[in-house]
């Protein structure tokens, strides 16, 4: 499923960063691997009201964000950490919405995404930041 919305909506992903931040397109796809994998894993690990977060509500956001690990996917990616929270913030919204519209909602993304972690918070992070890496060559 996952590998899906990325090869679907790859080009709405970028979008997301692109036209919302300051980032240019290959600083956007240096951020998607390490972002989706750290959003993914960090759902799927903390209990979040995913219902909240698929609603738009912006406090979850904000929330959800304040839970990433900024300073890795900002290593990993290659920016800067103002640029790596400036791009996780566009990317959010559109990540939680596209991954809730094919899971079928609140149960279905938290089914998805803990089967993906198996209790471990780096299986989503792996498979979401691999399929990531696939689609944009990373």
């Amino acid at each position: 499923m996952l590998e899906t919305i990325l090869k679907e909506h790859g080009g709405e992903l970028l979008a997301a960063v692109t036209n919302n931040t300051s980032l240019d397109a290959g600083q956007a796809q240096g951020l998607l691997p390490p972002a989706l994998g750290e959003i993914g894993s960090t759902i799927a690990g903390s209990g979040f009201d995913v219902s909240s977060l698929l609603g738009g509500d912006g406090s979850s956001v904000a929330s959800l964000l304040g839970q990433l690990d900024v300073s890795a996917i900002a290593g990993q990616a290659g920016l800067d950490q103002g640029q790596a929270r400036e791009g996780l913030t566009a990317l959010i919204p559109v990540v939680v919405s596209l991954l809730g519209d094919k899971a079928g909602g609140a149960d279905g993304l938290m089914s998805m995404l803990g089967g993906l972690a198996g209790g471990d918070k780096g299986g989503a992070a792996s498979v979401l930041g691999g399929l990531a890496g696939k689609l944009f060559g990373k």
